[in-house]
């Protein structure tokens, strides 16, 4: 199988014409974590937006749905929004049977840009690596993308480790061959840190501005708990189902 890693969100664009058979978007400090908890906790339907007009434009044609707005810009919740963008706020009390409209800064907008480039996407996080890495084995792709959302347009070490993480389990599975030295740079920032996640994400400059600046210490810790969780929401036809 033929990978390649897209380390920021803009490289996700020089495909537009090419498809692949699978593509992985991880997001790990929140999007991709924070989402599984929202499908956990069965959410109806879960709609990732790019901007923040977009959600509200969406919750006003969804007059006969029970609409949470949810999301972040800066890590901190959208004036206006119903729910921000750490995983426990989305417990079954506040999602369960509603539709999320969902805007982050990174995670979202590279959902909405990669939905065109295959019929398979998965959302992976640190919590559902091994399932992840199971369902696309299981797919038999020839060629895979592995998109990385980053941090405001540029790479994120969390994400950037756990894609080398993932093409980890990928080579215990299946034979994966690196096709571009983004697969390279992750892998050995993988090799570097093994599993101490929270290491990594003390070592992030989004790690730490999440634990120092909004005190979100404990969704580090959420994120970072590997193979927590066996469930790898897809998205489908613009939505993320479980």
């Amino acid at each position: 199988m033929e990978v390649i890693t897209s380390l920021v969100p803009y490289q996700v664009g020089y495909f537009p014409c090419q498809r692949f058979d699978v593509v992985a978007i991880i997001d790990v400090l929140r999007a991709t974590t924070t989402l599984l908890f929202a499908v956990k906790a069965e959410a109806k339907r879960i709609i990732p937006v790019a901007t923040v007009d977009e959600a509200f434009e969406i919750k006003y044609e969804l007059t006969s749905e029970n609409v949470l707005l949810c999301g972040e810009r800066g890590g901190e919740i959208v004036p206006g929004f119903d729910l921000g963008n750490s995983p426990l706020e989305y417990t079954p009390e506040k999602v369960k049977g509603k539709t999320l409209i969902y805007a982050s800064t990174n995670g979202s907008v590279l959902m909405r840009r990669a939905e065109s480039l295959s019929d398979k996407i998965f959302l992976v996080s640190l919590r559902n690596i091994t399932a992840a890495a199971d369902r696309i084995v299981s797919t038999a792709p020839k060629r895979m993308l592995i998109a990385c959302a980053g941090k405001e347009g540029m790479s994120s070490l969390e994400d950037t480790y756990a894609a080398g993480f993932l093409i980890d389990k990928l080579r215990s599975m299946t034979d994966v061959e690196l096709v571009e030295d983004g697969g390279n740079i992750a892998y050995t920032i993988f090799k570097y840190f093994g599993l101490d996640a929270m290491r990594v994400f003390e070592s992030s400059v989004h790690g730490r501005y999440l634990r120092d600046e909004l005190g979100l210490e404990k969704d580090l810790e959420l994120a970072a708990e590997i193979d927590a969780d066996n469930i790898v929401p897809m998205l489908v036809s613009g939505e993320v189902v479980g």
